[in-house]
């Protein structure tokens, strides 16, 4: 099948751009012939993928500018390559088939503050969705979670039929547990100059305001436990926080490029108070390594927590004192309940592979 797959920028970056290129790769090993609808991309990426690449033209000023051109120019140059579907992944409107993977955005933009909730690029991405969602020039959604396919189809009133599920997939061969987690852990918190005999809680984020890092910082002041920030170091702002609390000694900063794997071999439990996210990779990821985590409900991975069978759902993600209570019922677990947790977090994702994903894109697609 010709497949037309649209997205202004075709890079190593975000979430839905990683996905994207991985599902190319997969669907050109399924046979199928790719056009690449993109203004950007890097020479390594256009080697690494196969398929013909079209690139629009990138319009210098503002991301709205760019955002309304490329959205009149897609459409037409995905009829130019005699696609026989299309698949957007951005802010375009007319496209087969569109894969959501950043969620409501009318929902996300409530958290932000007013003057970016008011900003001119923030007022048009709504305008973008409300005229995706609302409108028919899409005919078919793709969405990681039941829970994000719901809030669009309340705010916009789209049609349920519309709507098919995904869950994206996770690499259970690279994250999985470690075969020695002790000495694994010993490693780990001895390179991080962490107590080993404390419970180690670790957070993974590039977002920390959106992620909730300053609720759980104030929920430290209450745990006795050591908490590992992986990503993005946090601002002067968060940095007085800590000192403030007093909470200094059992914090670490850890760069993203630390290995994320053995990372999440080596903690208890992983905490991701979120005040909204479409599908965290780092919910899957984490329980794939059979680390169990505490979720916020406001993140559509959360589909995949039972709670007390295989992690925990943060109810209040943003209310500090039910965060440490939350987080004291977890480390209250004694080994062998914490080891069925974990081994149910790990069974939990070992469905979700690749070949079970592009069997379910290939009904689709066959529709």
């Amino acid at each position: 099948m010709k497949l037309a797959l649209i997205h202004p920028q075709i890079i190593r970056g975000s979430g839905v751009e990683n996905y994207l290129i991985e599902f190319a790769k997969h669907l050109a090993t399924a046979g199928h012939d790719l056009t690449y609808i993109t203004s950007l991309t890097t020479a390594q990426i256009g080697a690494a993928l196969p398929g013909r690449w079209e690139l629009q033209p990138r319009l210098r000023g503002s991301a709205v500018l760019r955002m309304w051109h490329f959205n009149r120019l897609a459409p037409r140059a995905a009829l130019q390559a005699g696609a026989d579907l299309s698949i957007g992944f951005g802010r375009t409107c007319v496209q087969d088939i569109h894969r959501n993977g950043t969620g409501c955005h009318r929902i996300y933009g409530n958290l932000l503050p007013l003057w970016q909730r008011y900003s001119l690029k923030h007022l048009y991405e709504l305008h973008l969705e409300r005229r995706l969602y609302a409108g028919r020039e899409t005919p078919k959604f793709v969405s990681s979670s039941a829970r994000v396919a719901a809030q669009l189809q309340g705010v916009y009133g789209a049609d349920g039929e519309r709507f098919r599920m995904l869950t994206p997939p996770v690499e259970t061969q690279l994250f999985q547990p470690a075969e020695n987690r002790a000495n694994t852990r010993e490693i780990y918190c001895r390179k991080l100059q962490t107590d080993a005999a404390k419970p180690v809680l670790i957070f993974v984020s590039l977002s920390h305001r959106r992620r909730g890092l300053e609720p759980l910082l104030e929920a430290m002041k209450q745990i006795d436990a050591t908490l590992w920030i992986v990503g993005k170091s946090p601002g002067a702002a968060l940095k007085e926080k800590v000192r403030r609390l007093g909470i200094g000694s059992r914090i670490r900063i850890v760069p993203v490029t630390s290995n994320l794997v053995e990372l999440y071999q080596s903690a208890d439990w992983f905490v991701h108070p979120t005040q909204y996210d479409a599908f965290s990779n780092t919910v899957l990821q984490s329980m794939a390594c059979g680390l169990p985590g505490l979720v916020s409900v406001m993140d559509g991975a959360v589909d995949h927590v039972r709670n007390g069978e295989n992690g925990f759902m943060l109810y209040h993600p943003q209310q500090p004192r039910e965060l440490a209570a939350r987080i004291q019922e977890a480390l209250a677990f004694d080994a062998p309940a914490w080891r069925k947790l974990s081994s149910a977090a790990r069974e939990t994702v070992l469905q979700l592979t690749w070949e079970r994903h592009m069997q379910e894109w290939s009904e689709l697609l066959e529709e």
